[in-house]
């Protein structure tokens, strides 16, 4: 009877794997589960792609700098769009109240732009950092949900017009992580928003919307299902998932109360 090289579990009928050659368990059976050397030797596509693109730069004479790719065009009007019904929620936050001085309606929409542009470039960023291919792309079901839920009079907000799609192979922790820091900063941002408000009340009411928002888009993503980032995170290291999603719901309460009641 094999052990599985992972957990060192017993097997009776054990996994093969074709890249290392050793003996695995169900749970630890794919190349990403057990660390496979073989597959995450290899360069993922973004990877070979630079090179290739840093040969030929080298042989060839300098040229004047080219136009934006096309998938670099439909990432900025991805993102542009994702921005924008990100911000139509932050406005029902406050009940579009239009009134308000230029200024604070201004900042209003920077911060609201801010708190959703930083958490999909905080999952780009590290994606790439780690050599992998990413890039955000709208999901038209959860754009249509989060305009429908834009409407102020609606209790309940979804914030997921899109996400970071990753392309290439890599470790779970990798991709745990990856999935983990969009959260992670929107925590940063509604504890510092919050404290903020606390600070300087006479610009409380324009720190505790946004602080309240950014602990809205952290709860929702941490959520177990689907492709939000919870799922994944749950499956890289569940204790690292509880803490999170504890924070964002101890956050959405704190900055909720705030926001409502001083």
């Amino acid at each position: 009877m094999a052990r599985c090289s992972v957990c060192g579990k017993e097997i009776l009928m054990p996994f093969k794997c074709s890249y290392c050659g050793d003996y695995f368990c169900a749970e630890h059976r794919l190349p990403e589960k057990h660390y496979c050397p073989g597959i995450f030797a290899a360069a993922s596509p973004y990877e070979k792609e630079r090179k290739s693109r840093v040969e030929i730069e080298e042989w060839m004479p300098p040229r004047p700098v080219s136009r934006l790719s096309p998938s670099a065009r439909d990432e900025i009007i991805h993102l542009s769009i994702g921005t924008m019904l990100v911000v139509l929620v932050g406005f029902s936050i406050i009940g579009y109240n239009f009134r308000i001085p230029p200024i604070f309606l201004a900042a209003y929409a920077t911060g609201f732009a801010a708190s959703f542009l930083i958490h999909e470039l905080a999952h780009r960023s590290y994606a790439r950092s780690k050599g992998l291919y990413a890039k955000f792309k709208l999901d038209p079901m959860g754009a249509i949900l989060t305009l429908v839920t834009s409407i102020p009079f609606i209790p309940f907000k979804i914030i997921a017009p899109g996400a970071v799609v990753i392309f290439g192979l890599a470790p779970i922790d990798v991709l745990g992580m990856t999935a983990l820091i969009g959260p992670l900063s929107n925590i940063a941002l509604s504890a510092i928003f919050a404290i903020a408000g606390l600070a300087i009340p006479t610009l409380a009411r324009i720190f505790l919307p946004l602080s309240l928002l950014n602990a809205l888009i952290a709860l929702f993503n941490l959520i177990p299902l689907g492709e939000l980032d919870g799922r994944k995170i749950l499956a890289w290291s569940p204790s690292k998932w509880a803490i999170s999603f504890a924070l964002s719901i101890i956050l959405l309460i704190t900055t909720g109360f705030m926001f409502y009641y001083f």
